[in-house]
């Protein structure tokens, strides 16, 4: 939670100035990357990621709407994002008396009923996703526009902060929360008026006059308020509720937030909570925070009084080339947390996750795809993390655990080439088509291309189970073999990633069971109004969820086609199986630098680097996974299974109005469908009714095509 109540406190104050943008010209303005995107959210605020999956549609152009009034008021942003959570003394995993799943099912039945604009705000009220889910698909289009970003090993403050105070200054101004203040900033800029073209300010010398502290008690004032990683301190919850001005009073009484502890140390609430320590953990964790610093290594903040016992706060230190890969976006918080807290958490997704389908993919299929990880990633991070106990978690049955590893767990490892080369590496050079059919080469006796990036997608495959170990191909991986060269003869030599991940992922779930017309065991409101033949339903159902699998492209406007909580369901489970990519080459990566030997700070490490990071950015990104297309197809074949003739023309105008390119993504997800009916076909008579359903749907998609 932000500082208790110091927003108003300010407020009160009157501590905000404002000035005009232009002041801020030819700066390097270093952005809290939490706190900046928390602001386009609430711009972009409805209720699409809980009802739809993924990320709002239009938050793209938002971003680039930032970056343009950025670049027109000559001003460069840095943004910088958070890194691994700190450490939690109780290991607390999922939030007790989580409501948001029963106001979303709540918010369906409104939709239900027809009541679209209560539904809507039900949603926006209850999305299943935390402001971390974004950043891989935030930090996608500032790439694509040239911005520069980072991810903070830990917390955002601590890095802005030490960017902000060091002497070769890479910023200039920091761009944050009321939050920055704790890090010994003497101003912070607090929000970005475009329409006004002004900013707001805060500088902590009047914070200073107005409340008769020194700048070393600011800190001190700002645990006791409560925050992060600190409770409000007992005795300042009266009756009446908590004010600001208490923790200042206090801390100005008492000189130090120590003293004031000591002083009340037999107040109730302080005994019982064990207050005295949770306040120095806080302390500790802001003054000795862990930041990557400019010359490439990793370490505390004034790191000459730091603790030794530093990683009982903020958390077990990882290799520094973990970092790195963090910091450049190669790699994601929740791969790493995992080693460093011992637990893999699976949340619920926005359906709510109330199938048996979606809860076995948790617990039989990626719980072995994690399993594996671990094995070989525990391997080759040292002895510490080879006796690692590490479990899966979920929402569903939080007191049960499946171990993923532990002492007794069988040893795994993998070897990368030792000069990793970016050869074949450029956009396109390495796709997943390509590496299948050269995985023996890359995983047999022998292997070693010498390209990375070549290597990291054989074993992400592996993973998947597609390859064996030796790199010969499984059933499945033979099944996909084929639906990816159905996919080549549609699209032409070279297809988009995005499609070749979509029949990647329709190969998994056709594997599970999971990908066809057939309703799972929680049927909901919209399987039961029917639209003519129950066959025909079963075909567009079929038909709409392999739609579901591509990407949507850019919003144009409001949403006007009808939301189904069937194709979400099935949109959860696409995501589980993308989430598994990611968490499978974030582990490669891990493993290839692990195994580089060179410092993470140099050039050599750098260029190997390079060929890592563009594979990794061809992995879809499952915080962006939505079932947009999936509602354009079944939108189309509902009305072609009423009417029994083409009806593009009829939903054009709704389904342009929502997206740039509708009609292009339609296409895409037909192109889909016959690589998946392919992979039907091979896999003999288990799924006939996909290949009935493309058949049957052949006609509706002859006016798109």
């Amino acid at each position: 939670m932000p500082i208790r109540n110091i927003d108003v406190f300010f407020r009160e104050l009157k501590l905000t100035q404002e000035a005009r943008i232009g002041v801020l010209a030819e700066t390097r303005l270093g952005i809290e990357g939490h706190n900046w995107l928390r602001q386009l959210m609430l711009n972009t605020r409805d209720g699409e990621p809980a009802a739809m999956g993924g990320v709002p549609l239009a938050l793209e152009a938002e971003i680039v709407k930032e970056l343009h009034f950025f670049q027109s008021n000559n001003i460069t942003p840095i943004f910088v994002f958070n890194g691994l959570p700190v450490a939690r003394r109780d290991g607390r995993g999922f939030v007790k008396d989580d409501h948001r799943p029963a106001y979303r099912h709540a918010a369906w039945e409104q939709y239900w009923q027809g009541h679209t604009e209560q539904a809507l705000r039900g949603w926006s009220t209850s999305s299943p996703q935390a402001l971390a889910d974004p950043v891989p698909f935030v930090m996608q289009v500032l790439q694509a526009h040239g911005a520069e970003f980072m991810r903070a090993p830990y917390s955002s403050w601590a890095q802005l902060a030490y960017m902000y105070q060091h002497e070769s200054q890479p910023i200039h101004a920091v761009y944050s929360s009321l939050e920055m203040l704790m890090f010994d900033v003497d101003r912070v800029v607090t929000s970005v008026n475009h329409s006004r073209a002004t900013f707001g300010w805060i500088q902590r010398d009047n914070l200073l006059g107005k409340c008769g502290i020194t700048a070393d008690q600011v800190l001190d004032m700002c645990i006791l308020a409560g925050c992060d990683w600190c409770p409000t301190f007992p005795p300042l919850l009266g009756d009446i509720g908590f004010s600001f001005k208490s923790a200042v009073d206090v801390t100005r009484q008492y000189r130090s937030g120590f003293n004031a502890i000591q002083a009340m140390a037999d107040h109730p609430g302080v005994r019982a909570a064990n207050y005295s320590d949770s306040f120095l953990r806080a302390y500790c964790t802001v003054k000795y925070h862990i930041v990557l610093r400019l010359d490439g290594s990793v370490g505390p903040l004034n790191a000459e009084f730091a603790p030794n016992d530093l990683h009982d706060i903020i958390g077990y230190r990882l290799p520094t080339a973990a970092y790195h890969l963090l910091a450049q976006g190669a790699v994601q918080p929740p791969i790493l947390n995992m080693l460093v807290s011992g637990t893999w958490l699976e949340f619920s997704p926005p359906d709510n996750g109330e199938s048996e389908e979606y809860r076995h993919l948790v617990t039989q299929w990626e719980s072995d795809v994690l399993r594996q990880q671990c094995r070989l990633l525990c391997t080759s991070l040292g002895t510490f993390f080879s006796q690692r106990k590490i479990a899966l978690q979920s929402w569903f049955d939080p007191q049960s655990e499946v171990v993923l590893h532990d002492s007794k767990s069988t040893k795994l490892s993998v070897k990368f080439s030792a000069a990793g080369t970016a050869a074949g590496a450029k956009d396109g050079g390495v796709s997943v088509s390509s590496v299948l059919e050269r995985s023996r080469q890359l995983l047999g006796a022998g292997a070693g291309s010498g390209c990375r990036a070549a290597e990291l997608l054989a074993w992400v495959l592996q993973s998947l189970q597609l390859v064996a170990a030796d790199g010969q191909h499984t059933p499945l991986g033979r099944v996909l073999g084929v639906g990816l060269r159905a996919l080549h003869g549609s699209t032409g030599p070279q297809p988009a990633q995005p499609l070749q991940w979509a029949v990647v992922t329709a190969a998994v779930l056709l594997d599970r069971g999971l990908l066809s017309g057939k309703v799972w065991s929680v049927a909901y409101e919209d399987q039961q109004r029917p639209t003519g033949d129950a066959k025909q339903e079963q075909f567009a159902r079929a038909i709409a969820r392999i739609a579901t699998l591509v990407p949507p492209g850019t919003r144009r406007g409001p949403w006007k086609l009808a939301y189904n909580r069937d194709l979400l369901a099935f949109c959860s489970a696409a995501r589980l199986v993308q989430k598994a990519v990611n968490s499978s080459a974030d582990a490669a990566c891990l493993i290839g630098a692990a195994g580089s030997g060179a410092e993470p700070a140099s050039e050599s490490t750098q260029s190997e680097l390079l060929p890592l990071l563009r594979a990794r950015r061809t992995m879809p990104l499952e915080c962006a996974t939505s079932d947009a297309t999936g509602l354009l197809a079944h939108a189309l074949l509902t009305d072609y299974a009423r009417s029994g003739v083409g009806c593009w023309g009829r939903i054009q105008a709704a389904a342009e109005e929502g997206l740039v390119n509708a009609q292009q993504a339609l296409r895409d997800a037909w192109s889909v469908a016959g690589a998946v009916r392919a992979m039907a076909k091979a896999r003999g008579g288990t799924n006939t009714d996909i290949i009935d359903a493309c058949d049957w749907a052949q006609a509706a998609f002859n006016e798109v095509l």
